[in-house]
């Protein structure tokens, strides 16, 4: 009876459970016009990392709320003019630079958005140094 009642149990996730898949797109060209407008918050999960890159390639790591990141994220946005700069719109990491307003050739800072794959939400933020 027991074997019986296992098997029964099992059944479901035999049958159903290769049916459980990760989408391979990620529309993150969109994603990144609404964080240029400000939109952050939506997009976050409810703790997400918070790296920043120090000089000497010294990182500080910290985890924060939605509330605290767009406070955050607004005074790197602040600094100079967006672009989003990722190569392909496809993807689940992408990246919105920083460029100084008044000489278009240099980055300030690299912003870069990791994107989990089961959750569709930004897990990880990234504020790297540019040139």
């Amino acid at each position: 009876m027991k074997n019986l009642l296992l098997f029964l149990l099992l059944i479901p996730n035999f049958i159903f459970g290769q049916y459980v898949t990760i989408p391979t797109h990620y529309n993150s060209e969109q994603t990144a016009q609404h964080i240029m407008q400000g939109h952050i918050k939506m997009f976050l999960k409810d703790t997400a990392v918070w790296t920043v890159e120090k000089k000497n390639e010294r990182y500080v790591t910290s985890w924060y709320s939605p509330e605290i990141i767009k406070i955050k994220l607004n005074k790197v946005f602040e600094r100079g003019k967006l672009e989003y700069i990722s190569r392909r719109n496809g993807g689940y990491i992408f990246t919105i630079a920083v460029v100084d307003p008044i000489d278009n050739t240099k980055v300030i800072n690299y912003c870069t958005f990791h994107v989990d794959g089961r959750t569709q939400k930004i897990e990880e933020i990234e504020i790297l140094l540019g040139e």
